[in-house]
């Protein structure tokens, strides 16, 4: 069974991670999930939501809402537990952890766990939760589930709570950015201009461009067109559809628009690129 196939059967999946099972290493993808990582050895380097985030030996990466990830780097010596669950199972569990917790974790989402205690503690909910996603779940069973994933969540908070908050703000401006993300995923198909977003934001484009250079590292449309290539070429790869018929639906005017906008992101024309990554996967 595939990751992706453990989580819409049980709404998570844990696994090991290392150098050698990184499938997705070089490949950005989209996803709506939530994920925690603890790094045991070496460091790992991704790009989630269009920021670098860099985790090495007992940080413990809290990722919140992933629209789009990929691996950076990766040190031949990594190895870390993954914890991937999809949203409308973290929302039915989380109920009643404090939301500030789970602001804090779009702000400042890396934390080292520098008690051995609290260490084996997580690691002893990883492996719970592994074992039970490998059984057919009965309601009881769930339970356990829902209760495990929620008590991790909780240490992850106390944990947290440990760690200079007072210099850990939520600002209006970091609200505007996570919305700004939730948006391109909703509406980057057919919408590609910052206007749209400002606008569903109720602020100038000009004030969401200076919130995502604070806040990622780009301007607004460099960010729309990022997610915009991330989904064109999953498009490419994955839907079957034929070149014309991804560029009708990703809102172009023709097949030639979305050439030239794909030329100019990937450095090579969608059919290029089809043919030669498909070539690779044979």
């Amino acid at each position: 069974m595939t990751r992706r196939e453990q989580i819409e059967k049980n709404g998570y999946c844990v696994f090991d991670l290392n150098k050698e099972n990184d499938g997705d290493a070089m490949t950005p993808t989209s996803t709506n999930y939530q994920a925690i990582v603890l790094c045991e050895e070496g460091e790992v380097t991704v790009e989630a939501n269009m920021k670098h985030l860099t985790i090495e030996k007992d940080d413990c990466l809290c990722m919140n809402n992933i629209l789009y990830k990929k691996t950076v780097h990766m040190s031949d010596d990594f190895s870390g537990k993954v914890l991937v669950c999809d949203r409308s199972f973290a929302f039915r569990v989380i109920v009643g952890v404090p939301t500030e917790y789970i602001e804090l974790m779009y702000i400042n989402p890396t934390v080292k766990i520098k008690d051995e205690v609290h260490k084996r503690l997580i690691l002893n909910f990883f492996d719970t939760l592994d074992q039970l996603q490998n059984h057919q779940l009965e309601l009881r069973h769930k339970e356990v589930v829902n209760s495990t994933f929620r008590s991790l969540i909780l240490l992850m908070a106390g944990i947290r709570g440990g760690h200079d908050d007072q210099n850990l703000t939520f600002t209006q401006s970091d609200l505007y950015f996570r919305q700004f993300v939730e948006h391109i995923e909703t509406h980057v198909k057919r919408e590609h201009e910052v206007a749209f977003y400002a606008g569903k934001l109720s602020i100038t484009s000009k004030y969401l461009n200076e919130v995502c250079k604070n806040k990622g590292g780009y301007k607004a449309k460099e960010m729309i067109s990022l997610f915009l290539i991330s989904k064109i070429k999953q498009e490419i790869l994955m839907s079957g559809k034929s070149i014309k018929n991804i560029a009708y639906e990703y809102g172009f005017a023709d097949q030639s628009s979305m050439g030239k906008f794909f030329t100019k992101m990937a450095g090579i024309s969608p059919s290029e690129f089809k043919r030669t990554r498909l070539q690779v996967l044979v």
